[in-house]
């Protein structure tokens, strides 16, 4: 699983309604805090679906290319822990 921040100022032209279903969206003050889901991307790239090597980089490119700005990867316990998880 990878964690990521993006810009929500900088991100106009991300539509959240064509978020695909391997990624997670959330918002706050900070901005948008995207994860991904292993489980549905491991299935999405067997299919031929996802075209994404599994790394960070290939990632932020990808949420790029969906309309995301700005977009820096953070440690998934830092988004967690306000929802109790770590």
């Amino acid at each position: 699983m990878y964690c990521f921040r993006a810009e929500w100022k900088s991100s106009k032209n991300f539509d959240r309604q064509n978020l695909p279903d391997w990624l997670c969206l959330d918002a706050d003050w900070q901005g948008f805090k995207i994860t991904t889901i292993p489980e549905v991307a491991d299935v999405a790239e067997i299919l031929g679906i996802l075209q994404v090597n599994d790394s960070p980089d290939e990632w932020i490119s990808h949420l790029e290319s969906l309309g995301l700005k700005g977009v820096t990867q953070v440690c998934c316990e830092e988004m967690f822990e306000d929802k109790g998880y770590t």
